[in-house]
């Protein structure tokens, strides 16, 4: 069965080239353009791993990695952003990595192999 991720990015076109990428590797994603949007679906479906951006509409990116922590605290969060200064706060969230913008594709696939290994 496939790992199963959420990819949480309000960039349209961002969002489709990694989602298109996660598909070819094997991995079931599924989309959310916004922080509320994958609190919804981190109701609904268990995760493998949650990739999200950290400034989203409506709900941020911590407080979508440190919900994810309430309901599977095991499930590795990974954490992009294109400003480094907000990674600061991911130290709220254990276990929390976090990849620069741009991605680099061949990168990410190394980092979420790792981590579902």
């Amino acid at each position: 069965m496939a790992k199963r991720i959420l990819l949480v990015e309000d960039e349209s076109l961002t969002r489709n080239i990694i989602s298109v990428f996660l598909r070819h590797e094997g991995y079931e994603v599924h989309e959310a353009s916004d922080g509320a949007e994958a609190l919804d679906l981190l109701h609904i479906w268990r995760f493998d791993l949650v990739l999200s951006d950290i400034r989203l509409p409506r709900v941020d990116g911590i407080a979508v990695g440190s919900h994810l922590r309430s309901v599977a605290p095991n499930t590795p969060f990974i954490a992009m952003t294109a400003y480094p200064d907000d990674a600061v706060g991911l130290s709220t969230i254990p276990k929390a990595t976090f990849m620069s913008k741009p991605i680099l594709l061949d990168q990410l696939k190394f980092r979420i192999q790792r981590l579902l290994n």
